[in-house]
């Protein structure tokens, strides 16, 4: 590869969003693999303050985004970015990527992981139609899995489909990619019932953060 194109594979800033009600490793496994497979130099994690399709978190905006920042401690190409929280109020994903393009220019790649799950339910978002002015968007499924698209979203994919991964590293944003990995069979959820019959959560999340929730008994 030479010097040239693999400088272009590294160009692109890339965020995921989420509650990260805990973060957990299956979260930590994905970005992971985003960076490896991309090349990409970094990836931000923006944990929502108040979710929109989703019910209040069980624990405190400050305390998710302390998760994070424990979390990520171990990889210095992820970074957390607390704007989210720091802004309050219901977490627009038009409203970050906006903020975003503001800060970064109008050539710089935009790119904007989501899950197949979060994929699909993308017609209920706020100016969803308007996501790909500002970014690409990246969706990470499971391998084997074939979506079943609404018709809506069927014609927006096909519409805004790139033809290579490299697209999205090529302009600033217009790009819908899928890329497969195989995710750690881990949730959130599932971390939070087990704290609640008190039962362990070790090797389901990072031990800064068992530590975390332990000290400050969280997920009772």
């Amino acid at each position: 590869m030479t010097t040239e194109v693999s400088q272009a594979l590294k160009k692109g800033t890339v965020v995921m969003g989420g509650t990260f009600d805990p973060i957990h490793h299956g979260h930590l496994r994905s970005a992971v693999d985003i960076l490896d497979c991309f090349q990409f130099e970094t990836l931000r994690l923006i944990p929502c303050f108040q979710p929109v399709h989703k019910g209040e978190p069980t624990v405190s905006a400050e305390q998710r985004l302390k998760m994070v920042e424990l979390g990520i401690a171990a990889d210095s190409r992820l970074s957390v970015d607390a704007r989210e929280i720091l802004r309050a109020g219901p977490s627009y994903t038009f409203e970050t990527l906006v903020e975003l393009r503001a800060e970064l220019g109008q050539e710089e790649p935009l790119i904007m992981v989501v899950g197949m799950d979060s994929f699909l339910s993308l017609p209920t978002w706020a100016r969803w139609q308007d996501l790909l002015s500002v970014a690409h968007i990246l969706v990470i499924s499971r391998p084997g899995w074939e979506p079943d698209f609404i018709s809506t979203l069927e014609s927006f994919y096909e519409k805004h489909r790139a033809e290579s991964a490299t697209e999205l590293q090529c302009a600033p944003a217009g790009k819908i990619w899928m890329q497969s990995f195989t995710p750690l069979a881990i949730s959130s959820s599932q971390v939070r019932n087990l704290c609640r019959e008190k039962a362990s959560i070790a090797y389901l999340v990072p031990e800064t953060i068992q530590r975390f929730i332990e000290a400050h008994s969280l997920y009772k």
